[in-house]
């Protein structure tokens, strides 16, 4: 079944029983056949543990197909698609797997496994090829207040960088206006209608949706895939940090300082290794575990660490609550002020009468 708008891709919805088995046994017999590659994407309410996981698109670079996990439930994963996602031999491409991760284990105890994440991946191929992004994370000076360079690991605010989102990505790396432009109609979507992924039958702009969302990644990963000579172990290692990094926590926070647009610190290996820093001591703010090193003296003694992420966060909060009570002075600046008629003084205002004017000057 062809895309007729923005896309030609072959997609099937996988809406009945009798479509679902059919589905996963194609897709388990291209496996089997070339170890093809795949491509998910969960989408739904409010995506995480806490929300309603209701789509999951599983795309081979030649057919696209969309679950409706609203409505076939558990059957979706207990009849084939849970042992796919589970294997660890089997590769899948994802886009920020987090929330997706996070949705499978806690309502469906599908444990993600074999994940190769894009978005780390343009992290890393950002870091060798940064004149293809137009905008880079600022360069924060490490110079300390006597101007020494410091290379204490607290003070590398320089290693803080931006994660960059899925659309942002096909703009700068694919160019492709036909897929931009479904993403931006999913978008506009969203914004006019929350629910949208829990009200059927899915429209045409979201099957397209989804068909972009899975197929893009094969684009991206064929642009991204031969930096550095060919990451995928480091970017396999990374990945899974990342599978695990909402999925393992006991409690979420659904903070700031645990969703935003930052890449989280130790999640991709240094350069030239597959391994992390030894961590010890908790962050206060994320509940993330880093080295010692990651905390100033001062945070230390007080028991207030900060990894430099939510440093940067508690930055950006202070500087936006700072701006918002400078509003809301000059509003009230502006409520207590008082007009005077052009061309009368402050004296006349006040008395009535201009200094120099008498009474018998009224008389």
């Amino acid at each position: 079944m062809a895309c007729e708008n923005a896309t030609d891709y072959d997609y099937k919805v996988v809406d009945r029983d009798s479509v679902l088995l059919e589905a996963t046994s194609e897709i388990k017999q291209k496996i089997a056949e070339r170890n093809t590659l795949l491509a998910v994407d969960c989408e739904g309410d409010s995506l995480s543990r806490k929300g309603a996981l209701t789509v999951i698109t599983v795309a081979t670079e030649e057919k696209v197909y969309i679950f409706d996990v609203q409505k076939l439930g558990q059957v979706v994963f207990s009849g084939g698609l849970g042992e796919i996602l589970e294997d660890s031999s089997r590769e899948k491409l994802m886009f920020d797997c987090r929330q997706d991760s996070d949705a499978l284990w806690h309502q469906f105890q599908v444990k993600l496994k074999g994940v190769l994440d894009i978005q780390l991946l343009e992290i890393i191929y950002r870091r060798e090829n940064p004149s293809e992004s137009t905008a880079r994370t600022p360069q924060v000076s490490t110079r300390n207040k006597r101007g020494f360079q410091s290379n204490r690991r607290s003070q590398r605010i320089h290693e803080i960088e931006k994660l960059y989102g899925f659309g942002r990505c096909i703009e700068l790396y694919l160019q492709d206006e036909k897929l931009s432009k479904v993403k931006d109609k999913g978008k506009e979507l969203l914004e006019e209608d929350k629910k949208v992924w829990i009200k059927r039958p899915l429209t045409d702009a979201l099957i397209q949706y989804c068909i972009v969302d899975t197929m893009a990644m094969f684009r991206l990963y064929n642009k991204m895939k031969d930096v550095n000579g060919g990451e995928k172990s480091r970017l396999r290692v990374a990945s899974e940090k990342y599978v695990g990094l909402y999925r393992d926590k006991s409690e979420r926070s659904f903070d700031e300082y645990e969703t935003n647009g930052y890449l989280p610190l130790d999640i991709i290996p240094e350069k030239g290794t597959l391994d992390f820093p030894v961590v010890n001591t908790a962050c206060t703010c994320c509940d993330r575990l880093f080295p010692r090193e990651e905390f100033s003296v001062t945070q230390l003694r007080k028991g207030e660490q900060k990894c430099r992420v939510c440093k940067e966060i508690k930055r950006l909060d202070d500087v936006q609550r700072n701006r918002e009570d400078n509003w809301e002075r000059a509003a009230r600046a502006e409520e207590e002020c008082v007009y005077i008629p052009e061309g009368m003084s402050d004296y006349a205002f006040v008395y009535g009468h201009e200094p120099w004017e008498t009474f018998s000057d009224y008389w």
